[in-house]
């Protein structure tokens, strides 16, 4: 065996594919292998394609240097990897194989405070961004301190939809900050040359919940829900909360759930195991932070009820007045809504629910293996969410209730 061959069979796991499947050649559940041969062999490429025919393969491609053949490339079913490699490596006919990975352009923005922006980089926003940078149809309700819609990077994406709750009126305005900062996260205008880009060219509205101060009422948080609900959202996002369990509001995320639309919160900034609610309801997505180290945020609340975590330490976005970096499970919140948009809009027939579990899916697993109490499934990871094909075959547990004890009973012979 060659050397090149020995540091390939290092290189690639091929009796795990799941290592690298979602990164290659995907149809189905067919996938394609790079073979390196020797043309000028002819046994060598006759018995390949024996082995080819066995394992129920084709070859697909065939790359030729100065007239020579050089590598083929095979298309098998994703079960029949690992045998047909060990086969084909046995009988030495190969100096190296490789998965025919994926490759794509580079999409950068032009904004200029992109350099900025760890989030979405560590989200790998940057690649999902080469299959869909968003699409209008789909509407988020920033449900918050409202919305500073005159601002350069938000007026493209927003629409006068929502309803000021605080003041009782049309106009929701953003005379906090927090609401701003929330919405630029998820839409702020890619490639204008101004400030920083949003996860997700998508149509914004403000429900106004919290005074100039950031404090609001249980009342106004359930008629921004139920408002924003009866507008047309698709994805509610609540980057607020309380530690007192309320039942109107229970109502209201009820009443958005039963509609569809996708629920997601803060899970609280005490570093606490205790529930901070709406987060803490069961249709609702709870949001942990984390750093630029994949760390859990030192502040961010913790608990068995954690679904999902994203970027929350120094996040850059807008702000009434330009432009801040601001820390909170806050700014966790609107990176799972921006990618949860970014996957509607890829997959525009799919449920609440798929969009739901495919975040969870293709989530990159921190901490513990599988899920755990402080990233709940794990970082969301937008160009997975985005870029990965979903299985042919989805059959996935949602939820399973088993009893935590069962006493067993004598059977009578």
């Amino acid at each position: 065996m060659s050397e090149s061959s020995r540091n390939s069979d290092d290189r690639w796991n091929f009796n795990d594919t799941n290592e690298w499947s979602n990164f290659a050649y995907a149809d189905g559940n067919k996938t394609r292998l790079i073979i390196g041969v020797d043309s000028e062999n002819h046994a060598c490429l006759q018995n390949l394609e024996e082995i080819v025919t066995k394992h129920q393969a084709k070859i697909i491609d065939k790359v030729s240097f100065g007239g020579k053949i050089r590598a083929v490339v095979v298309e098998l079913l994703l079960v029949s990897v690992t045998a047909f490699v060990e086969e084909v490596r046995s009988v030495e006919l190969a100096s190296y194989i490789e998965p025919n990975m994926k490759v794509q352009g580079l999409f950068a923005p032009n904004d200029p405070y992109w350099n900025m922006q760890w989030g979405p980089k560590k989200i790998e926003a940057d690649w999902a961004w080469n299959a869909t940078v968003g699409d209008p149809s789909v509407l988020v309700a920033v449900v918050d301190t409202g919305i500073y819609y005159t601002h350069p990077d938000l007026t493209a994406n927003y629409v006068a939809l929502g309803y000021d709750w605080v003041n009782n009126d049309n106009d929701p305005i953003d005379d906090h900050g927090h609401g701003t900062h929330c919405a630029g996260i998820i839409a702020a205008t890619i490639n204008n040359s101004i400030g920083i880009t949003g996860l997700a060219q998508v149509r914004i509205m403000a429900e106004k919940v919290l005074d100039s101060g950031g404090g609001g009422y249980w009342d106004w948080v359930a008629n921004g829900i139920i408002n924003a609900t009866d507008c047309g959202a698709k994805i509610i996002s609540m980057s607020l909360g309380g530690y007192g369990d309320s039942e109107l509001v229970h109502d209201a995320v009820r009443y958005a759930y039963e509609a569809g639309v996708l629920v997601i919160a803060a899970a609280g900034n005490d570093n606490t195991n205790t529930k901070l609610y709406p987060a803490g309801y069961d249709e609702v997505i709870a949001v942990a932070a984390t750093d630029q180290y994949d760390n859990k945020a030192s502040f961010s609340n913790w608990g068995d009820w954690i679904e999902l975590a994203a970027p929350g330490v120094d996040i850059y976005s807008t702000v009434p007045w330009g432009y801040e970096s601001w820390s909170g499970t806050s700014m966790a919140c609107p990176h799972v809504s921006g990618i949860a948009a970014l996957v509607w809009s890829q997959y525009p027939t799919k449920t609440r629910d798929w969009v739901r579990l495919w975040l969870r899916y293709t989530a990159d697993d921190l901490g513990d293996e599988g899920f755990d109490v402080y990233y709940g499934y794990g970082r969301i990871n937008a160009r997975k969410a985005v870029a990965q094909s979903p299985p042919v075959h989805e059959l996935i547990v949602y939820e399973w209730e088993t009893p935590p004890y069962v006493k067993p009973e004598l059977q009578e012979s």
